[in-house]
């Protein structure tokens, strides 16, 4: 197992995932992370990352957790809050009608998902791996939330897209379906789009996340 020390607060925080940004106890942004590290080094991977930069031992010195949040922890924090609001609407709803209440869930949710992709956006565009960059996200109607990507070593003309896209997608279900940053998105049904262009900006493919195939 690999961890990854926290230079604020000193704390091991275990490597699950090349988009782990923020400290697990601290919250803050660690300065060592894989996101930050690959753009200085676009020729390594995930696993020179963890060889090079993580440790094996844990030595723990780690702080008291601090009280300022990051933003990813505020976001989650919203979405918690909007279960606990809407559960309580759920009651109204029995008084005020179910109008009322899929009115306010559909409102809230809404703008919670702005939120959470204003949050992506404070850090793109960003390099995913030596091919990959993210380059925003958007919240979109009908309770869909897309990623937008570019390929950035691929042309349209020169790939087999079909061949691509079967490679990519069940890669992208399993992180939806375990990925515990998600599980706001996935207990609120979201469909989860992955759009992908080339390094011309073409157009080449979408992945739709469907609930049921999260669930």
């Amino acid at each position: 197992m690999y961890y990854l020390k926290c230079s604020d607060c000193g704390h091991f925080n275990v490597v699950k995932t090349e988009y782990q940004i923020f400290c697990s106890n601290c919250d803050k942004k660690m300065d060592n992370n894989y996101t930050s590290w690959v753009k200085r080094n676009p020729d390594k991977s995930f696993d020179d990352f963890k060889r090079i930069v993580c440790t094996t031992e844990v030595h723990e010195t780690r702080r008291p957790k601090s009280k300022s949040k990051s933003g990813t922890k505020m976001v989650l924090k919203i979405l918690l809050g909007i279960a606990v609001v809407v559960g309580l609407f759920f009651v109204v709803g029995q008084f005020a009608g179910e109008t009322l209440m899929e009115y306010f869930k559909k409102t809230v949710y809404d703008k919670s998902m702005m939120v959470v992709a204003s949050e992506v956006n404070k850090s793109c565009p960003i390099m995913i791996d030596n091919a990959t960059r993210l380059d925003n996200a958007i919240a979109l109607p009908n309770n869909v939330f897309q990623y937008n990507y570019t390929l950035v070593k691929l042309v349209k003309d020169s790939v087999n897209i079909a061949e691509l896209k079967n490679y990519l997608e069940p890669r992208i279900i399993n992180n939806v379906k375990s990925n515990p940053d998600m599980k706001a998105m996935r207990s609120f049904k979201t469909i989860m789009n992955y759009y992908y262009k080339d390094r011309k900006g073409v157009y080449l493919f979408t992945i739709s996340v469907e609930p049921e195939q999260y669930e």
